[in-house]
């Protein structure tokens, strides 16, 4: 996927949607869409040429004032006032025996609000709420936490056909919910038998012999098809919810899920639900590729991705 493409991707799947509605929410909205372009204020251009700075310092491990301002072009005197401040804060320290800047470990704290794991529903996000916008259900987007799937994103607050208030940070189990099962089925052999010797533990008066082998030819089903359904004894009853893994470097990074009426007509469900999640999960995927291409990684191996039955 080229640069322009993986613009168009995300563009389509929220910057599109919104424009095409006429409605701008503030970015602090709970229902608004998360658009960088669409600020409420201009930036403050001194913080981002302390940021530029700091970005510098931090990739070249030690610089000068003259190499900062070669890579930057912001002026030396300005430069100077920016490690002052960075200094003076504790981030940034000089360093008289190698001659220049240096960063120290105090901007390790920055990234402690940030798991890593959250770029990848970041990615996913805007993705996320274009297909909602096409096939009008909720859509969530978790990862694996200890012994089951926390709900990190939902799009329930732009979907027309919502049945509950929120799901966020609940926690989907790996036996029950399609979440758990999608992540069950295409996590490595090892991860998955200590699992399931959790789900054993967990669900014992539920989860013996018979009930565990038919448990592992679901998930053969579910790798070979490319999406599970959750159990259909979960409450809601009148509901059911379909998952697919999202996968990054052939690991499963994320999942996602889409929860509709069981009293949607099945063929419908296939057409106009599974089709589409299953090509945003593509997408998704292709996003994550080109993120680390861009980064100097290297290609994935192609894959090839279920068709719906």
């Amino acid at each position: 996927m080229t640069d322009d493409g993986y613009r168009v991707v995300l563009g389509r799947a929220a910057g599109d949607s919104a424009s095409e509605s006429g409605a701008h929410c503030r970015t602090n909205s709970r229902r608004g869409f998360t658009n960088p372009s669409d600020r409420s204020y201009p930036p403050v251009n001194a913080v981002c040429r302390a940021l530029h700075v700091l970005k510098v310092l931090n990739r070249q491990r030690i610089a000068t004032v003259n190499d900062i301002y070669a890579e930057t072009g912001i002026p030396r005197p300005t430069v100077v006032r920016m490690l002052e401040t960075l200094m003076h804060e504790g981030y940034v320290v000089r360093d008289n025996m190698c001659g220049g800047y240096r960063v120290t470990e105090q901007v390790a704290e920055l990234s402690q609000g940030y798991s890593g794991i959250s770029r990848v529903i970041e990615v996913a996000r805007p993705l996320a709420i274009g297909l909602t916008k096409k096939i009008k259900w909720p859509i969530g987007l978790g990862v694996l936490d200890d012994d089951a799937i926390e709900i990190l994103y939902w799009t329930g607050t732009i979907s027309p056909v919502v049945h509950t208030n929120t799901i966020l940070r609940k926690r989907a189990d790996l036996f029950k919910s399609a979440m758990g099962r999608a992540y069950m089925a295409f996590c490595d052999e090892d991860e998955r038998e200590r699992h399931i010797v959790g789900i054993r533990r967990q669900f014992a008066a539920e989860f013996g012999p018979r009930e565990e082998l038919a448990f592992r030819n679901r998930l053969d089903h579910i790798r070979r098809t490319g999406y599970s359904m959750r159990d259909p004894r979960t409450e809601p009853l009148r509901m059911t919810t379909l998952g697919v893994p999202i996968l990054e470097r052939d690991k499963v990074a994320a999942v996602m899920s889409v929860s509709l009426f069981k009293s949607v007509n099945p063929g419908r469900i296939t057409k106009d639900v599974l089709a589409p999640l299953l090509e945003t999960r593509t997408n998704i995927e292709e996003a994550l590729d080109f993120i680390h291409d861009r980064a100097g990684l290297g290609a994935s191996d192609p894959r090839e991705f279920p068709v719906a039955p």
